[in-house]
């Protein structure tokens, strides 16, 4: 059971992640987290697999860790030993993904193979998807780093979010996923 001071730590924590929902849930979402009651907040923690550790203070394991843990489904494209290509739930474009390292790192502390990695995904979306363009920006939720690699078809102008389907990024992890064939 968490304590009514927990709780409003635990709050805290998640307000300040907002900014990575879209612009039309943010409002939605602050409310139900401000109206949580500690019982409720437990609830959400486990249907999350998130996990605040009793003893620590306020810490707890960022969302981009339990998902490089496995401890959150996610829509893998690739991995190695340091980083792991997801799809982005929330795409601005079909194919938007993300890089995150395995470790918690912060932005400012990515090491430059992190954008290798990131054009190794960016050059099989391409060849798959075909986009005109492709962008990259680096940006930091919770103290995680991560790489956007942003498809460019034409109609990505005012960069808005949409919720994508479970099919739609199954259809397109499907499509990513294949292996070329060696001639």
């Amino acid at each position: 059971m968490i304590t009514e001071e927990k709780n409003s730590q635990i709050k805290e924590h998640l307000l300040k992640q907002l900014s990575n929902f879209p612009e039309d849930q943010r409002s939605a979402i602050k409310e139900k987290i401000i109206s949580m009651n500690t019982t409720e907040m437990e609830e959400f923690l486990k249907q999350n697999n998130l996990n605040y550790n009793k003893e620590a203070s306020s810490q707890q394991e960022c969302i981009f860790c339990s998902i490089a843990n496995k401890k959150i489904k996610s829509y893998i494209l690739d991995e190695n030993e340091d980083y792991l290509a997801i799809l982005e739930l929330n795409p601005i474009s079909q194919g938007h993904t993300l890089i995150l390292p395995k470790k918690h790192t912060p932005e400012a502390e990515l090491k430059d193979n992190i954008m290798d990695f990131a054009k190794k995904v960016a050059l099989k979306i391409s060849k798959k998807l075909k986009p005109k363009d492709i962008q990259f920006s680096k940006n930091e939720v919770l103290g995680h780093g991560t790489v956007d690699v942003l498809p460019v078809y034409g109609e990505e102008t005012n960069l808005e979010r949409k919720k994508a389907t479970n099919d739609e990024l199954i259809s397109i992890q499907n499509k990513l996923a294949k292996e070329e064939k060696k001639e």
